[in-house]
Protein backbone atom coordinates (compact mmCIF):
# COMPACT_ATOMS: atom_id res chain seq x y z
CA UNK A 1 0.00 0.00 0.00
CA UNK A 2 3.16 2.11 0.86
CA UNK A 3 4.40 2.28 -2.71
CA UNK A 4 0.98 2.72 -4.17
CA UNK A 5 0.28 5.66 -2.21
CA UNK A 6 3.02 7.73 -2.64
CA UNK A 7 2.64 9.45 -5.86
CA UNK A 8 -1.00 10.32 -4.15
CA UNK A 9 1.24 12.10 -0.55
CA UNK A 10 3.64 13.52 -2.86
CA UNK A 11 0.98 15.26 -4.85
CA UNK A 12 -0.71 16.31 -1.59
CA UNK A 13 2.33 17.70 0.14
CA UNK A 14 3.04 20.09 -2.36
CA UNK A 15 -0.36 21.87 -1.27
CA UNK A 16 -1.26 22.61 -5.05
CA UNK A 17 -4.85 22.07 -5.66
CA UNK A 18 -6.32 19.88 -8.80
CA UNK A 19 -6.74 21.95 -11.69
CA UNK A 20 -7.96 19.01 -13.48
CA UNK A 21 -9.04 15.41 -12.52
CA UNK A 22 -5.83 13.93 -11.00
CA UNK A 23 -5.76 9.89 -11.42
CA UNK A 24 -3.00 8.15 -9.10
CA UNK A 25 -2.60 4.11 -8.21
CA UNK A 26 -4.79 4.53 -5.21
CA UNK A 27 -7.46 7.23 -5.23
CA UNK A 28 -8.64 10.33 -7.33
CA UNK A 29 -8.87 14.36 -6.74
CA UNK A 30 -11.15 16.19 -8.71
CA UNK A 31 -11.12 19.95 -9.30
CA UNK A 32 -14.26 20.55 -7.08
CA UNK A 33 -11.90 19.20 -3.74
CA UNK A 34 -12.98 15.86 -3.86
CA UNK A 35 -10.18 13.32 -2.50
CA UNK A 36 -11.97 10.21 -3.59
CA UNK A 37 -10.49 6.92 -2.09
CA UNK A 38 -14.11 5.36 -1.82
CA UNK A 39 -12.72 1.40 -2.23
CA UNK A 40 -9.10 2.06 -1.97
CA UNK A 41 -8.20 -0.53 0.81
CA UNK A 42 -6.53 1.66 2.70
CA UNK A 43 -7.18 1.04 6.40
CA UNK A 44 -6.42 3.05 9.10
CA UNK A 45 -3.23 3.64 8.56
CA UNK A 46 -3.05 4.54 4.79
CA UNK A 47 -5.83 6.64 5.94
CA UNK A 48 -3.96 8.39 8.90
CA UNK A 49 -0.96 8.85 6.04
CA UNK A 50 -3.33 10.30 3.78
CA UNK A 51 -4.28 12.75 6.05
CA UNK A 52 -0.94 14.13 7.23
CA UNK A 53 0.25 15.21 3.70
CA UNK A 54 -2.66 17.20 3.22
CA UNK A 55 -2.21 20.80 3.34
CA UNK A 56 -4.99 22.60 4.48
CA UNK A 57 -7.82 24.17 2.15
CA UNK A 58 -6.75 21.84 -1.10
CA UNK A 59 -8.66 18.83 -0.13
CA UNK A 60 -12.52 19.96 1.06
CA UNK A 61 -14.45 16.87 0.41
CA UNK A 62 -12.71 13.40 1.75
CA UNK A 63 -14.23 10.22 0.84
CA UNK A 64 -13.07 7.43 2.84
CA UNK A 65 -15.90 4.60 1.79
CA UNK A 66 -15.68 1.05 2.18
CA UNK A 67 -11.52 1.37 3.62
CA UNK A 68 -11.58 -0.91 6.33
CA UNK A 69 -11.12 1.81 8.59
CA UNK A 70 -12.77 0.43 11.74
CA UNK A 71 -12.43 3.01 15.10
CA UNK A 72 -9.18 3.58 13.93
CA UNK A 73 -10.98 6.48 11.23
CA UNK A 74 -10.98 8.78 14.25
CA UNK A 75 -7.42 9.40 14.10
CA UNK A 76 -7.69 10.27 10.68
CA UNK A 77 -10.72 11.81 10.95
CA UNK A 78 -8.83 14.43 13.60
CA UNK A 79 -5.96 14.88 11.02
CA UNK A 80 -8.43 15.79 8.46
CA UNK A 81 -10.08 18.16 10.48
CA UNK A 82 -7.04 20.49 11.33
CA UNK A 83 -6.34 20.29 7.48
CA UNK A 84 -10.06 22.08 6.94
CA UNK A 85 -11.45 19.16 5.43
CA UNK A 86 -15.43 20.16 5.05
CA UNK A 87 -16.69 17.00 4.15
CA UNK A 88 -16.57 13.93 5.33
CA UNK A 89 -18.08 10.41 3.92
CA UNK A 90 -16.96 7.46 5.87
CA UNK A 91 -19.76 4.86 5.01
CA UNK A 92 -19.14 1.51 5.06
CA UNK A 93 -16.09 1.08 7.51
CA UNK A 94 -17.10 -1.07 10.24
CA UNK A 95 -17.21 2.46 12.87
CA UNK A 96 -18.81 1.42 15.96
CA UNK A 97 -20.49 3.88 19.02
CA UNK A 98 -16.46 4.16 20.12
CA UNK A 99 -15.27 4.82 17.35
CA UNK A 100 -17.75 7.59 16.50
CA UNK A 101 -17.73 9.36 19.88
CA UNK A 102 -13.61 9.14 19.59
CA UNK A 103 -14.60 11.39 15.94
CA UNK A 104 -17.35 13.52 18.19
CA UNK A 105 -14.19 14.19 20.28
CA UNK A 106 -11.77 15.02 17.91
CA UNK A 107 -14.29 17.74 16.31
CA UNK A 108 -14.86 19.07 19.43
CA UNK A 109 -11.32 19.35 20.39
CA UNK A 110 -10.35 21.40 16.83
CA UNK A 111 -10.78 25.00 16.29
CA UNK A 112 -10.92 24.37 12.37
CA UNK A 113 -14.17 21.70 13.09
CA UNK A 114 -15.90 25.07 12.10
CA UNK A 115 -15.37 24.16 8.76
CA UNK A 116 -17.09 20.90 8.81
CA UNK A 117 -20.51 20.87 7.43
CA UNK A 118 -21.06 17.42 5.81
CA UNK A 119 -20.23 13.84 7.90
CA UNK A 120 -22.02 10.83 6.32
CA UNK A 121 -21.48 7.81 8.40
CA UNK A 122 -23.92 5.07 6.27
CA UNK A 123 -24.08 1.39 7.06
CA UNK A 124 -21.36 1.43 10.08
CA UNK A 125 -22.77 -0.47 13.17
CA UNK A 126 -22.94 2.54 15.42
CA UNK A 127 -25.88 1.86 17.14
CA UNK A 128 -27.19 3.73 19.85
CA UNK A 129 -27.81 7.48 19.40
CA UNK A 130 -25.49 8.84 22.04
CA UNK A 131 -22.54 9.03 19.54
CA UNK A 132 -24.66 10.88 16.98
CA UNK A 133 -25.47 12.91 19.01
CA UNK A 134 -22.35 14.04 20.53
CA UNK A 135 -21.42 14.58 17.18
CA UNK A 136 -24.05 17.01 16.06
CA UNK A 137 -22.95 19.10 19.81
CA UNK A 138 -19.23 19.52 18.55
CA UNK A 139 -19.68 20.15 14.78
CA UNK A 140 -20.86 23.69 15.20
CA UNK A 141 -21.46 24.20 11.35
CA UNK A 142 -22.97 20.83 10.63
CA UNK A 143 -25.29 20.82 7.35
CA UNK A 144 -25.93 17.39 6.54
CA UNK A 145 -25.81 14.28 9.32
CA UNK A 146 -26.00 10.98 7.17
CA UNK A 147 -27.20 7.76 9.55
CA UNK A 148 -28.60 5.64 6.98
CA UNK A 149 -28.49 2.21 7.96
CA UNK A 150 -26.45 2.44 11.15
CA UNK A 151 -28.53 0.48 13.78
CA UNK A 152 -30.35 3.11 15.08
CA UNK A 153 -33.84 2.65 16.89
CA UNK A 154 -36.41 4.84 18.04
CA UNK A 155 -34.76 5.32 21.30
CA UNK A 156 -31.67 6.43 19.33
CA UNK A 157 -33.44 8.90 17.20
CA UNK A 158 -34.99 10.81 19.98
CA UNK A 159 -31.17 11.40 21.81
CA UNK A 160 -30.07 12.30 18.07
CA UNK A 161 -33.08 14.38 17.33
CA UNK A 162 -32.98 16.16 20.75
CA UNK A 163 -29.22 17.42 19.89
CA UNK A 164 -30.75 18.87 16.83
CA UNK A 165 -33.45 21.08 18.51
CA UNK A 166 -30.95 22.28 20.80
CA UNK A 167 -28.46 22.99 17.99
CA UNK A 168 -31.21 24.86 16.39
CA UNK A 169 -32.45 27.14 19.42
CA UNK A 170 -28.19 28.06 19.13
CA UNK A 171 -28.96 28.91 15.46
CA UNK A 172 -26.96 25.92 14.22
CA UNK A 173 -29.90 24.36 12.14
CA UNK A 174 -28.71 21.11 10.40
CA UNK A 175 -30.39 21.31 7.01
CA UNK A 176 -30.26 17.13 5.89
CA UNK A 177 -31.28 14.18 8.12
CA UNK A 178 -30.58 11.00 6.47
CA UNK A 179 -32.14 8.10 8.74
CA UNK A 180 -33.71 5.67 6.38
CA UNK A 181 -32.96 1.75 6.61
CA UNK A 182 -32.95 1.99 10.30
CA UNK A 183 -36.08 -0.08 12.67
CA UNK A 184 -37.62 3.29 13.63
CA UNK A 185 -41.21 2.41 13.19
CA UNK A 186 -44.22 4.42 14.79
CA UNK A 187 -42.32 5.79 17.52
CA UNK A 188 -39.29 7.33 15.32
CA UNK A 189 -41.66 8.99 13.90
CA UNK A 190 -42.85 10.68 17.03
CA UNK A 191 -39.25 12.33 17.59
CA UNK A 192 -39.12 13.19 13.88
CA UNK A 193 -42.43 14.96 14.35
CA UNK A 194 -40.93 16.94 16.86
CA UNK A 195 -38.46 17.85 14.67
CA UNK A 196 -40.14 18.98 11.81
CA UNK A 197 -42.64 20.98 14.43
CA UNK A 198 -40.03 22.61 15.51
CA UNK A 199 -39.13 23.73 11.60
CA UNK A 200 -35.60 22.09 12.44
CA UNK A 201 -34.84 20.35 9.28
CA UNK A 202 -35.12 20.90 5.52
CA UNK A 203 -34.51 18.09 3.98
CA UNK A 204 -35.76 14.72 5.83
CA UNK A 205 -34.99 11.49 4.25
CA UNK A 206 -36.60 8.27 6.29
CA UNK A 207 -36.77 5.84 3.81
CA UNK A 208 -37.22 1.77 4.78
CA UNK A 209 -38.08 2.65 8.32
CA UNK A 210 -40.84 0.78 8.86
CA UNK A 211 -43.39 3.21 9.56
CA UNK A 212 -46.55 2.00 8.53
CA UNK A 213 -49.59 3.79 7.92
CA UNK A 214 -49.10 4.90 11.34
CA UNK A 215 -46.28 6.67 11.26
CA UNK A 216 -47.07 7.82 8.16
CA UNK A 217 -50.12 9.85 10.04
CA UNK A 218 -47.81 11.12 12.70
CA UNK A 219 -45.29 12.56 10.35
CA UNK A 220 -48.09 14.18 8.44
CA UNK A 221 -49.67 15.80 11.13
CA UNK A 222 -46.54 17.16 12.30
CA UNK A 223 -46.13 18.94 8.56
CA UNK A 224 -46.53 22.53 8.36
CA UNK A 225 -45.54 25.43 6.09
CA UNK A 226 -41.66 26.12 7.29
CA UNK A 227 -38.51 25.37 5.39
CA UNK A 228 -38.48 22.09 5.20
CA UNK A 229 -38.18 21.29 1.04
CA UNK A 230 -37.83 17.67 0.31
CA UNK A 231 -38.90 14.44 2.27
CA UNK A 232 -38.58 10.94 1.43
CA UNK A 233 -40.84 8.18 3.06
CA UNK A 234 -40.11 5.60 0.57
CA UNK A 235 -40.67 1.85 1.21
CA UNK A 236 -42.23 1.75 4.25
CA UNK A 237 -44.94 -0.02 4.16
CA UNK A 238 -47.79 3.18 4.00
CA UNK A 239 -51.47 2.61 3.06
CA UNK A 240 -52.98 4.44 0.48
CA UNK A 241 -55.18 6.43 2.61
CA UNK A 242 -52.11 7.39 4.52
CA UNK A 243 -50.33 7.71 1.84
CA UNK A 244 -52.41 10.30 0.25
CA UNK A 245 -52.32 12.37 3.54
CA UNK A 246 -48.68 12.32 3.50
CA UNK A 247 -48.94 13.65 -0.05
CA UNK A 248 -51.68 16.17 1.47
CA UNK A 249 -49.94 17.31 3.89
CA UNK A 250 -46.05 18.05 1.98
CA UNK A 251 -48.66 20.22 -0.71
CA UNK A 252 -49.62 22.12 2.00
CA UNK A 253 -46.61 22.52 3.80
CA UNK A 254 -44.74 24.26 0.73
CA UNK A 255 -42.44 20.65 0.00
CA UNK A 256 -40.54 20.81 -3.52
CA UNK A 257 -39.88 17.00 -3.64
CA UNK A 258 -41.68 13.68 -2.18
CA UNK A 259 -41.07 10.61 -2.29
CA UNK A 260 -42.99 7.70 -1.58
CA UNK A 261 -41.58 5.54 -4.34
CA UNK A 262 -38.80 2.29 -3.81
CA UNK A 263 -35.47 2.83 -2.60
CA UNK A 264 -32.64 0.26 -4.21
CA UNK A 265 -31.89 -1.50 -0.79
CA UNK A 266 -35.75 -2.25 -0.32
CA UNK A 267 -35.16 -5.88 -0.67
CA UNK A 268 -32.18 -6.67 1.12
CA UNK A 269 -33.80 -4.36 4.05
CA UNK A 270 -36.80 -6.42 3.95
CA UNK A 271 -39.28 -3.12 3.47
CA UNK A 272 -42.27 -3.24 2.22
CA UNK A 273 -43.94 -0.91 -0.83
CA UNK A 274 -46.31 1.98 -0.35
CA UNK A 275 -49.24 1.21 -1.83
CA UNK A 276 -51.53 3.65 -3.70
CA UNK A 277 -55.08 3.07 -5.10
CA UNK A 278 -57.55 5.22 -7.58
CA UNK A 279 -59.05 7.03 -4.86
CA UNK A 280 -55.87 8.08 -3.28
CA UNK A 281 -54.68 9.32 -6.72
CA UNK A 282 -57.77 11.25 -6.59
CA UNK A 283 -57.05 12.85 -3.32
CA UNK A 284 -53.57 13.86 -4.23
CA UNK A 285 -55.30 15.47 -8.00
CA UNK A 286 -57.28 17.14 -5.87
CA UNK A 287 -55.42 18.87 -3.91
CA UNK A 288 -52.39 19.83 -6.18
CA UNK A 289 -55.23 21.20 -8.50
CA UNK A 290 -57.29 23.23 -5.65
CA UNK A 291 -54.30 26.38 -5.42
CA UNK A 292 -50.69 27.16 -6.35
CA UNK A 293 -47.64 25.29 -4.82
CA UNK A 294 -44.77 24.40 -5.15
CA UNK A 295 -44.33 20.53 -4.98
CA UNK A 296 -42.54 19.91 -8.25
CA UNK A 297 -41.36 16.26 -7.88
CA UNK A 298 -43.81 13.65 -6.84
CA UNK A 299 -42.23 10.07 -6.70
CA UNK A 300 -44.96 7.51 -6.99
CA UNK A 301 -43.17 4.69 -8.82
CA UNK A 302 -43.31 0.82 -7.00
CA UNK A 303 -46.94 2.00 -5.08
CA UNK A 304 -49.11 -0.03 -7.02
CA UNK A 305 -50.31 2.45 -9.68
CA UNK A 306 -51.78 1.27 -12.69
CA UNK A 307 -53.21 3.37 -15.62
CA UNK A 308 -56.94 4.23 -14.41
CA UNK A 309 -55.44 5.97 -11.30
CA UNK A 310 -52.51 7.28 -12.89
CA UNK A 311 -55.56 8.99 -15.30
CA UNK A 312 -56.94 10.59 -11.77
CA UNK A 313 -53.54 12.19 -11.81
CA UNK A 314 -53.78 13.26 -15.04
CA UNK A 315 -57.09 14.49 -14.67
CA UNK A 316 -55.74 16.72 -11.76
CA UNK A 317 -52.91 17.75 -13.08
CA UNK A 318 -54.58 19.48 -16.52
CA UNK A 319 -56.55 21.77 -14.10
CA UNK A 320 -53.46 22.52 -11.58
CA UNK A 321 -52.40 25.95 -11.99
CA UNK A 322 -48.71 24.83 -10.68
CA UNK A 323 -47.16 21.99 -12.86
CA UNK A 324 -46.08 18.87 -10.84
CA UNK A 325 -43.81 16.14 -12.45
CA UNK A 326 -44.63 12.63 -11.73
CA UNK A 327 -42.53 10.05 -11.02
CA UNK A 328 -44.61 6.81 -12.12
CA UNK A 329 -43.57 2.95 -11.93
CA UNK A 330 -44.32 0.54 -14.61
CA UNK A 331 -47.88 -0.49 -15.46
CA UNK A 332 -48.78 2.83 -16.01
CA UNK A 333 -50.23 3.56 -20.05
CA UNK A 334 -47.47 5.32 -22.20
CA UNK A 335 -49.87 7.43 -23.25
CA UNK A 336 -50.75 9.27 -19.82
CA UNK A 337 -46.99 9.25 -19.17
CA UNK A 338 -46.08 11.31 -22.03
CA UNK A 339 -49.30 13.61 -21.21
CA UNK A 340 -47.90 14.26 -17.51
CA UNK A 341 -44.58 14.93 -18.78
CA UNK A 342 -45.67 17.62 -21.39
CA UNK A 343 -47.78 19.30 -18.58
CA UNK A 344 -44.70 19.36 -16.15
CA UNK A 345 -42.15 20.02 -19.53
CA UNK A 346 -40.45 23.06 -17.65
CA UNK A 347 -39.43 21.54 -14.90
CA UNK A 348 -36.16 19.27 -14.44
CA UNK A 349 -36.78 15.55 -14.79
CA UNK A 350 -35.23 14.89 -11.58
CA UNK A 351 -34.50 17.09 -8.42
CA UNK A 352 -31.49 19.58 -8.37
CA UNK A 353 -28.84 17.66 -6.64
CA UNK A 354 -27.85 20.16 -3.67
CA UNK A 355 -23.93 21.10 -3.61
CA UNK A 356 -23.65 19.07 -0.09
CA UNK A 357 -24.55 15.69 -1.66
CA UNK A 358 -22.55 16.16 -5.10
CA UNK A 359 -19.55 16.32 -2.34
CA UNK A 360 -19.72 12.84 -2.41
CA UNK A 361 -20.35 11.66 -5.60
CA UNK A 362 -17.50 9.10 -6.15
CA UNK A 363 -15.58 7.63 -9.18
CA UNK A 364 -15.46 4.72 -7.42
CA UNK A 365 -19.27 3.77 -5.82
CA UNK A 366 -22.30 4.23 -7.15
CA UNK A 367 -23.71 7.20 -5.96
CA UNK A 368 -25.45 7.62 -2.64
CA UNK A 369 -28.86 7.42 -2.27
CA UNK A 370 -31.33 10.02 -1.66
Amino acid sequence: MVGHLEPLLAWLRTGTAAGGRLDFPTGTALPDGRLDLCKQALGPDGAAQVAEAMRPGVVRHLLLGTDGLGDGAAEAVGQAVEREVETLYLGCNGITSGGACRIADNLRMSPQASKVTGIWLKRNPIGDGDAAAAIVEAAQSLRTLDLVQTSLDATGLSRVVAAMLTATAAGRRIDRLYVGGNPLGPAGATHLAALLAADAVSELYVSAAQLGDEGAHIIADALKAGSLRRISLASNGIGPQAAAGLVIAAVRAGVEVCDLGRVKAAGVLGAQDNRLNEAAATAIADELAQQPHRLQHLVLSNTGLHSQAAHRLLDGAQRAVTPTRFILGKGVATSIRRRLDALSAAIPERPAVPADVAAVRSVHRQPPPA
